[in-house]
């Protein structure tokens, strides 16, 4: 590789600048500055070639700032030696790299992403620039620039750069080990890892992906690398536990392999209360999937990670036939869409974004509201859709609500969809809403609130969702957290 060969050329070139530094001599003092300027060059272009090429490898995005800190921390050595800086700077920069590095690693280890800032491309810019300022300082006391102008610059740039370099380091050291400190604490305090599991799996024949020779294999690997019991469910929906409570009643990790349906049945099901519940998905839509087992696809099944254990809010949705525990719930035209699937869906993805149209198509999507939310009273005309929950997604990775859902803070949080337009323009303006909620972007016509307790009022019943699944129509419900349940993700 062509940028490869440029980042192992300025290695090169560094003896050959430490060589000419210690001749003490103006013109090889020269010879290093024009070597050092070549450096920097390089080094601009060997990424821009990659990008170019097409080139990006991980040796190369391990090669090249290690080959940086290599040059620049190898010349500010040989300058303190010289007693032309002071070793403590060099000693800070060093400081600095290993608090830096041993919270990525950190943050790697517990998937945590760290933001890379500007100023860390600047402070790997002005440390070359140092370097430069030396070199050039060097240069410039022999000969006749010994009382000159330039000599005196060079002085200056040094004096600028050594305390806003120092800065810097600091700053930077402090960003990294708080913010990597406050997350490790976060999840510390949202789960802790479980070190030997005893896992029994509960599968869901019924679901559409057990169907699915590459997704049944799977669950076997997943089985058989976790040394986990399998039990197969009753294929009929109301008898789905029946029985199950006395096999499973020496176990307290419980995976449910079906889909969202499933497991909301498990969280129904009253036995499974003080067990830690887990989820193999096998269904069409598999919300939950995209809430246990963050990004990774399926490699979290085909691997052994370790699965850690915390609490999650289970919410209570009571409505005039009834009340039914659930993490995701909704009103309005979205929940259309389950009542308008087919009762199995035979092509997942597809089958859900085909009833999303019917749903947009054919159902209605203009209710007056009047709610309570944290003891407040509002009223919402012209609203499209409610969605409310503690899962923030839909499935398939698309989110339903913006920004962190905290899993455990006894909140419902809620996001609806409420027009100030025209109903002519309702249902544009929820697949509108759909995309910006999809990017994190919170805005008009999406609001977004949370309450320990939600009130939802209407002359015109409004269908109704839970967990996926349509459970009629309404003419109010109300939402609250009324348990927590423990649940395994990774």
């Amino acid at each position: 590789m062509l940028a490869n060969l440029i980042t192992l050329l300025r290695i090169v070139l560094l003896p050959v600048i430490i060589y000419l530094v210690y001749q003490n001599k103006a013109f090889s003092s020269l010879l290093a500055v024009i070597l050092f300027f070549m450096i920097i060059l390089s080094d601009v272009f060997d990424g821009y070639i990659a990008r170019r090429r097409h080139e990006i490898t991980k040796f190369g995005s391990f090669l090249d700032p290690v080959s940086d800190k290599i040059i620049i921390y190898s010349l500010l050595l040989i300058f303190a030696i010289k007693e032309q800086l002071l070793l403590i700077i060099l000693i800070m920069f060093i400081i600095r790299d290993i608090i830096v590095n041993y919270c990525r690693f950190i943050a790697a280890k517990h998937d945590i992403p760290i933001k890379e800032y500007a100023y860390t491309k600047i402070k790997a810019m002005l440390q070359y620039v140092l370097v430069l300022g030396l070199l050039l300082r060097d240069f410039f006391s022999y000969g006749s620039f010994q009382d000159s102008f330039f000599l005196m610059a060079s002085h200056g740039i040094i004096w600028i750069l050594v305390p806003l370099l120092g800065i810097l380091s600091v700053t930077s050291s402090i960003y990294y080990g708080v913010k990597v400190g406050h997350n490790v604490r976060k999840q510390v305090k949202l789960g802790r890892e479980i070190e030997n599991e005893s896992l029994v799996i509960l599968a869901n024949k019924k679901s559409r992906g057990y169907h699915d020779l590459y997704r049944r294999r799977l669950l076997k690997v997943f089985s058989r690398h976790r040394k986990a019991k399998m039990i197969y469910l009753s294929m009929k929906k109301e008898e789905m536990y029946e029985g199950i409570a006395q096999q499973v009643k020496d176990s307290s990790q419980i995976v449910i392999a079906g889909g969202d349906g499933s497991f909301e049945s498990a969280l129904n099901y009253q036995p499974f209360w003080k067990k830690s519940l887990g989820f193999f998905p096998l269904g069409a839509g598999n919300a939950f999937y995209s809430y246990f087992y963050k990004g990774k696809r399926f490699e979290y099944l085909r691997s052994r990670f370790k699965f850690r254990v915390m609490e999650l809010d289970v919410l209570e949705l009571e409505w005039e036939k009834g009340k039914k525990q659930t993490l995701f719930a909704g009103i309005g035209v979205d929940s259309e869409v389950p009542r308008l699937s087919k009762k199995r869906t035979q092509n997942g993805f597809f089958d859900y974004i085909a009833a999303s149209w019917r749903g947009i198509l054919r159902g209605k999507a203009d209710y007056d509201l009047t709610l309570k939310i944290n003891g407040k009273n509002y009223s919402w005309e012209n609203c499209i859709n409610i969605t409310f929950g503690k899962v923030p997604y839909y499935g398939y990775s698309i989110r339903s609500f913006p920004g962190q859902i905290l899993p455990n803070d006894g909140l419902v949080y809620g996001l609806a969809c409420v027009s100030p337009h025209s109903v002519v323009w309702n249902k544009p303006l929820r697949i509108w809403g759909l995309l910006i909620t999809m990017f994190g972007v919170n805005r008009p016509p999406m609001l977004d609130f949370k309450s320990k307790e939600i009130m939802i009022k209407s002359e015109v019943p409004f269908p109704v969702q839970a967990g996926g699944e349509f459970i009629g129509y309404s003419s109010w419900v109300k939402v609250k957290v009324v348990r927590k349940q423990k649940v395994l993700v990774i």
